[in-house]
């Protein structure tokens, strides 16, 4: 039942040394840079997965290792140990997570003291009671329930201790019931022993880095959403009254021209009670579009109040009052149909000009009074 699962890893593993060999090497390295960079997340499945088939790899190189030593119970023991592995990956693409946890808490520390039991200490086994540790956190945070997993890995980590020293302990007043008289071959073995030790404690210490890359990634993100929408108006886009503030006061250190434009709708409240605020939403997003495609870049416009814009340019008076007439023939213009019935609406804009002498307050209270020279004239024009 598991033969499609294995067939699915061993095209992975394929494709990866196609990666390698294959002359596809770009995408590989574009993959590795976007972990590094945090742009690329390891999914739980690949990271685990991965994980289980590199444990598995390196039991079925110690089945050599213990052949050669001479013990068959630990070489059946290793066999059963890649059997073991290779049925985790279909409880890894299930998520069942506990089961693989707790397999490895109980194998890892098993074969580590059958192996020192059978051969000794100087061949390294131990070590891998210290590269599990890491492996034992990660996976019992991917529980979900970060409390018990801290208990959990604490409790693994603690027990490869106690389990490690005892191992050493035990070494130091038993031999080995094999012995190989080859040196060299110890300090292989050893030599292997550490390097798959330290390569997993690496690949770990990677994985590690990546993610809190990723997290801060989101998490920039995340704040950049969270700061865009405390300064915008939900209805309108707009920036708030707030976010223009902070405009206006950097527009007023800078000692450069600039000129703002109040600008209002004619008759909204009529509007409002006549059609009611649905009515009255619609018409503020009809004006805001109108708004919107009119100014330049590098203005600023905010929903100042109800149905009040401010605009915030980078021009002298004059071109501030064109770019207000533009604003007040796209309104004019704009078709408004609400429950079918076709709705003309106007706006009145005042347009002053800031005076490096005065004050954001002042140059403020002159556009709206001018605003309110145009509507005590006749609406639906601009006052400079």
């Amino acid at each position: 039942m598991y033969n499609k699962y294995y067939l699915y890893y061993f095209k992975n593993v394929c494709y990866t040394i196609n990666i390698l060999i294959g002359g596809e090497r770009g995408k590989l390295i574009s993959a590795v840079s976007g972990i590094i960079n945090g742009t690329v997340k390891i999914s739980d499945r690949k990271k685990y997965s991965t994980i289980t088939v590199a444990i598995a790899c390196v039991h079925m190189l110690l089945i050599l290792i213990f052949r050669t030593i001479g013990s068959v119970p630990m070489t059946i023991y290793n066999v059963c140990s890649v059997v073991g592995y290779l049925m985790c990956l279909p409880l890894i693409r299930r998520n069942a997570l506990s089961w693989v946890f707790a397999y490895i808490c109980v194998e890892v520390p098993l074969h580590s003291f059958l192996a020192i039991y059978t051969a000794g200490w100087n061949y390294g086994f131990a070590m891998y009671l210290i590269a599990i540790v890491p492996v034992g956190f990660d996976m019992s945070f991917a529980l979900k329930n970060p409390v018990r997993g801290i208990k959990i890995s604490m409790i693994f980590g603690l027990f490869s201790f106690v389990t490690f020293i005892s191992c050493r302990m035990f070494s130091y007043y038993n031999m080995p019931l094999y012995s190989v008289d080859n040196e060299f071959f110890v300090q292989i073995v050893f030599f292997f022993n550490m390097l798959c030790t330290f390569l997993l404690l690496l690949v770990y210490s990677f994985i590690f880095a990546s993610e809190i890359n990723v997290a801060q990634t989101v998490l920039r993100k995340k704040n950049s959403e969270l700061a865009n929408l405390a300064s915008k108006d939900a209805l309108t886009g707009f920036y708030n009254r707030r976010k223009m503030h902070e405009y206006l006061v950097c527009a007023a250190e800078g000692k450069e021209v600039f000129s703002l434009i109040m600008s209002d709708i004619d008759n909204f409240k009529k509007l409002n009670d006549t059609y009611g605020h649905d009515c009255g939403d619609e018409a503020l997003k009809a004006v805001s579009d109108a708004c919107r495609s009119c100014i330049s870049d590098g203005d600023r416009i905010c929903r100042w109040g109800g149905e009040e814009f401010l605009i915030l340019t980078n021009r002298p008076l004059n071109a501030a009052a064109d770019t207000a007439e533009k604003i007040r023939s796209a309104v004019e213009h704009c078709n408004l149909t609400f429950n079918g019935i076709d709705i003309k609406i106007t706006m009145t804009l005042g347009v002053s000009e800031f005076d490096p002498s005065s004050t954001i307050d002042k140059v403020i209270t002159a556009a709206d009074q001018k605003l309110y020279i145009g509507k005590n004239s006749g609406k639906n024009r601009v006052v400079k």
